[in-house]
Formats: C-alpha cells, structure tokens, sequence
C-alpha cells in the first residue's frame, strides 16, 4: 500500500505525489530534474556534465585510469541513490513554489 502527497494548482487540478523512493529519479536520474519541471536541479547536473566532458581528454588506458572508472562508476550509483531518495520530496518542493498547496494524503 502506497501513500501519496496531494497537491492543488491554483486552476484546481489535482497532482498526487507518492512518498517514499522514487524508481523514476533513480533509474533516469538528472533527467527526471527535467521531466518534473526541477529546473535548478537539471542546470547543476548539466553544468557538472559539461564541465567533466570539457576539461577532461581522452584518457590513456592504465591502471590508475581503470581505478578513476571505478570510482566515478561508484559515486554515480551514490548520486543515483541520492536521487532516488530524494525525488518525490524534490517534486513536492517544486509543486509548492509553484503554488500548489498540500491539501493531504491518500493511501493507495
């Protein structure tokens, strides 16, 4: 059983968003920033992306670079979980400063 969040625009639609982890913000990660009209969060994670493609060259293939594979291949599952957590607590932030009011909950 699931429990949702549910948020009224000011034109009176009804939005439900469900608490706990979100598959969606996990499996797309920076993505569902863009999806979920998360803006500030997408504008970060592209300025991150934009600035490892541009300072960083190809790299020759050697035992430290396999190490640094590794463990960039590490903190992307982190940041991945991070996301995951953190998701549906992002939109419901997102549907307020749009002015979406909380008008309760709803078990599923």
């Amino acid at each position: 059983m699931s429990t949702y969040r549910l948020y009224k625009s000011p034109n009176g639609d009804i939005v439900r968003v469900k608490m706990g982890f979100s598959w969606q913000a996990f499996f797309i990660g920076s993505l569902s920033a863009i999806v979920r009209r998360t803006w500030l969060l997408a504008a970060v994670a592209f300025i991150y992306y934009a600035g490892e493609t541009f300072f960083n060259g190809a790299p020759t293939p050697t035992s430290r670079t396999a190490g640094v594979a590794l463990a960039g291949v590490g903190f992307y599952a982190v940041y991945m979980l991070f996301c995951g957590v953190n998701g549906n607590r992002w939109l419901g932030d997102s549907l307020r400063r749009r002015g979406f009011t909380l008008i309760g909950e709803e078990r599923r």
